[in-house]
């Protein structure tokens, strides 16, 4: 893959977005048994990230479990009968049961943190028009031993149905868990972007140089750290993460101008070697801790508005910046 610079520094926000879809494979006793149970805080989050990323004119990915598009689900009539038969379920040799059992085959009123159409709404509705992804059906991992490709595939299909008859062509795909798995079958299913792992850093340097160059790089950024968007064979645009905002996890006890002094660096970065710096983070990484989260986002939204507005930085969705990569480079789009 070819390292293609931007012509000018690229920020992208993705947004994990699965409520207790993201616990699926946390199996406690009981249907449902386990998952956090949404009591409004994810859902303001959500509302609260919305605000904040129109006041500074930021449009973001949100990755939405599928399943999410729903606003109830019934199991079918009959012994043994199980949900989402469409679906083709995934064979985890350390899950017991179907990947389903979990559904609470309910409603948003009786099961909240399930069903979100009036989270699709929100993002919708955002004065400053959001991406909508797909973070797939009910947040099964690609990438692991047991989930086939007629599984996967099945799954996006599930995705590609529900968002097309809310009219949202779903572009860009963030695996859940950051499990990867066939890349292969995005394409297909209409996907032009997904949310690839971190670059490693100064490769090719000996061990002791790539340590002595991450020291440094913490304090002052390097170009050796910068990373863009690649093509993957499969046809997609490979985005990598570049940065998990997760203030109330990482750093708690310093205070919020000092750590966020990271992201910062790490936007400046991107501006000034023409670069990608691509920050995601899920709506319980703000509830953990929220007027420290939403105060450390607003810095760094405020930072990527101030060199957005300099000229110096583009601030894009996944799939816009796939809209711009394939413009850029007509050959080899769709190879």
């Amino acid at each position: 893959m070819t390292r293609r610079p931007f012509p000018r520094g690229v920020c992208v926000v993705s947004i994990d977005t699965e409520m207790a879809w993201g616990e699926a494979h946390r199996r406690g006793a009981g249907v449902g048994g386990g998952h956090r149970q949404d009591d409004g805080g994810e859902r303001a989050a959500i509302g609260a990230v919305l605000d904040l990323l129109a006041r500074y004119g930021i449009a973001a990915t949100w990755a939405v479990v599928g399943h999410l598009f729903l606003d109830h689900c019934d199991r079918p009539a009959g012994a043994g009968q199980r949900p989402h038969r469409e679906v083709v379920r995934p064979d985890f040799p350390w899950l017991a049961g179907d990947w389903f059992d979990v559904d609470p085959c309910s409603s948003r009123g009786q099961a909240p943190a399930w069903y979100g159409r009036d989270i699709l709404a929100s993002i919708r509705a955002c004065p400053v028009p959001q991406e909508v992804g797909c973070h797939s059906f009910a947040h099964v991992m690609a990438g692991e031993p047991g989930c086939s490709r007629a599984a996967f595939d099945s799954d996006l299909a599930a995705c590609r149905a529900l968002a097309g008859a809310d009219g949202v062509a779903l572009r860009s795909f963030v695996y859940p868990r950051n499990s990867i798995g066939h890349v292969e079958a995005l394409a297909p299913h209409g996907f032009s972007a997904f949310r690839g792992p971190p670059a490693a850093p100064f490769a090719g340097r000996s061990p002791a140089a790539r340590r002595a160059l991450r020291l440094v790089d913490r304090v002052r950024p390097l170009s050796g750290s910068a990373v863009t968007a690649e093509r993957h064979p499969a046809g997609v645009w490979n985005v990598p993460q570049t940065f998990l905002f997760a203030p109330a996890e990482r750093r708690a006890r310093l205070p919020v101008a000092v750590w966020t002094r990271t992201p910062r660096a790490r936007l400046r970065q991107a501006a000034r070697e023409r670069s990608l710096f691509h920050l995601w983070f899920h709506p319980y990484n703000i509830t953990a801790d929220a007027d420290r989260a939403l105060a450390a986002l607003d810095r760094v939204c405020a930072e990527a508005a101030r060199l957005r507005d300099a000229g110096r930085l583009d601030v894009l969705t996944m799939g816009a910046l796939a809209d711009r990569l394939d413009a850029a480079t007509p050959a080899a789009a769709g190879t």
